[in-house]
């Protein structure tokens, strides 16, 4: 795949893959009468974002890549634990419905062993659907939240993804860096 730098909206990722992704599409499926106020996530791209970048330059992609292939080799594959649904926004609006993941060890772990700065603290969901329509959403919630009640299922992780937009594509995965099996050594 040919890249062109600087790449917009880079992230390092946890892909979401297998039954838990048809689990994720099915949950959007269910929210498809509240598509006029909903931008889904991408179907076929659903993850939990550890790092994004808004641009990379060419100098510091090589580097990404390095660090990102440091972490998976010092993580073992693990799972996520989706718990149930929620939203967050600001200013009393809410913005994005998300699946709330339960705190592991292993997740804080990975993400902890990541080099990059964000700024902002860690909040690990998977992002179903930002919200267009924060005022005609409020008067649905109750229905929404309803939908999605129970959900609740295992996501098994063995492996990091870098994604960012290639040729207008946004979340275009571009290169995977696997967790190898068996001990992991530390730092």
């Amino acid at each position: 795949m040919e890249l062109s730098f600087p790449l917009k909206a880079a992230f390092v990722a946890l892909p979401i893959e297998g039954r838990p992704k048809w689990q994720f599409q099915a949950l959007q499926e269910e929210l498809k009468p509240f598509g006029d106020m909903l931008r889904f996530q991408n179907s076929q791209s659903p993850h939990l974002t550890l790092q994004y970048w808004p641009e990379v330059m060419e100098i510091e992609y090589d580097q990404i890549r390095k660090q990102a292939n440091t972490v998976a080799q010092h993580t073992a594959p693990f799972s996520l634990h989706v718990t149930g649904a929620g939203t967050f926004g600001s200013r009393g609006a809410d913005r994005v419905l998300f699946l709330i993941i339960a705190f592991s060890e292993e997740l804080a772990r990975c993400k902890k062993s990541c080099p990059w700065v964000s700024g902002k603290p860690f909040e690990p969901h998977i992002t179903l659907a930002r919200i267009g329509h924060p005022q005609r959403f409020a008067t649905v919630k109750k229905r929404v939240m309803k939908a999605l009640d129970g959900c609740a299922f295992d996501i098994p992780v063995d492996r990091l993804r870098l994604y960012a937009e290639v040729n207008d594509q946004k979340q275009t995965p571009i290169e995977e860096f696997p967790f190898p099996s068996g001990t992991v050594n530390s730092y």
